[in-house]
């Protein structure tokens, strides 16, 4: 509930009674989970660069044209506002400004890219341009992106080709790899992997990644075989291919093709690709208890597995299932099972 009321104070602006309040459950010794951490965070970002902010208008930092103008401190507070999540604070210091150099442009953009405002960007980017600024490689990214996240792929090749034909910027590997997501998102499977292997350099496992996620959204399950194949061969004793091979597994059993689940799971055993086994901890009156996977070593595992089966009880009353494979395979077991002995505690 603290927590609760803690998040609802800070999403309205009214940071110091989050605050306070988490200084209250304190007091009272309840202990405060990790979202009430985040918000507390968030809180205190906000509140300290607010703070800051008043400082600046007090000792008399304007931000215009002449002798008196800060524009470094205009551009820190624009950065620190869009990294806080204050989009709208970050563009009112922004409009304040009269004069923007590209590390103004950068922040805003930037900022809109990484709070979801696709529109924003473009419409800034083109303000940008119009005032005689030129654009680096850190803002283009942002604009790949926001192109990316908008589903606008036409202007998404626009821009990505202008970044040689009009700036003279080389579009690095983190460019390529926003178009890839771009086309990806769009459902051009087929123009994501041609863009993939025109590339000037070696693609690498995040590239082949985002086009495999792709692959998976859309259905595309050729296109998906021959990509997770890749990524098997570009670095099988890294984790990642594992996550990505068993998600390839979930679009042959998606299909019902219960031998080329064996096939590909076969497949990842033999080039020894493996999964780093999961940890997770919880704090109880102050001791930390740390689970690993098929942990045998804590001293309550008994009590623990207990609740679990009562819990996993519970769960099938309600007719949860977790789809897990097929009952006729070889390796399929209960979905129950499964979760507790193999991702909490085995006995």
């Amino acid at each position: 509930m603290g927590s609760s009321l803690i998040d609802m104070y800070a999403q309205n602006g009214e940071n110091e009674e989050a605050l306070e309040l988490f200084c209250h459950l304190k007091r009272e010794s309840i202990w405060p989970t990790h979202y009430t951490f985040g918000n507390v965070l968030n809180a205190c970002a906000n509140l300290l660069g607010k703070q800051a902010h008043t400082h600046v208008l007090k000792h008399g930092i304007r931000f215009v044209s002449g002798p008196e103008s800060d524009i470094f401190v205009g551009n820190s507070l624009v950065n620190m506002y869009t990294k806080c999540g204050s989009i709208e604070d970050g563009y009112r210091v922004f409009g304040s400004m009269s004069e923007h150099d590209q590390v103004s442009w950068n922040a805003m953009i930037v900022g809109y890219a990484q709070n979801g405002k696709g529109n924003e960007v473009l419409a800034l980017f083109s303000r940008m341009l119009r005032s005689g600024e030129r654009p680096d490689h850190v803002m283009m990214i942002g604009v790949l992106s926001a192109c990316s996240h908008a589903g606008m792929v036409e202007e998404g090749w626009r821009y990505f080709y202008s970044m040689r034909q009009e700036h003279g910027l080389v579009p690095s590997k983190d460019h390529y790899t926003c178009m890839v997501d771009l086309l990806g998102r769009a459902g051009c499977i087929r123009e994501a992997k041609m863009f993939i292997e025109s590339m000037p350099m070696e693609a690498d496992t995040v590239l082949w990644g985002s086009l495999l996620a792709s692959c998976k959204v859309h259905g595309n399950l050729e296109m998906g075989t021959h990509v997770a194949e890749k990524l098997l061969e570009l670095d099988p004793s890294n984790s990642g291919p594992y996550v990505l091979g068993v998600l390839l597994s979930n679009m042959y059993a998606e299909l019902k093709q219960w031998g080329q689940v064996a096939r590909v799971r076969t497949l990842m055993r033999r080039r020894g690709v493996v999964k780093q086994p999961g940890c997770s901890w919880i704090e109880i009156n102050n001791q930390v208890h740390v689970f690993m996977v098929k942990d045998k070593n804590h001293p309550q595992r008994k009590e623990v597995y207990k609740l679990l089966n009562i819990l996993a009880a519970q769960m099938k009353r309600t007719r949860y299932v977790l789809d897990v494979g097929h009952p006729e395979s070889k390796t399929y077991k209960e979905p129950m099972e499964m979760d507790i002995r193999e991702g909490c505690i085995a006995e």
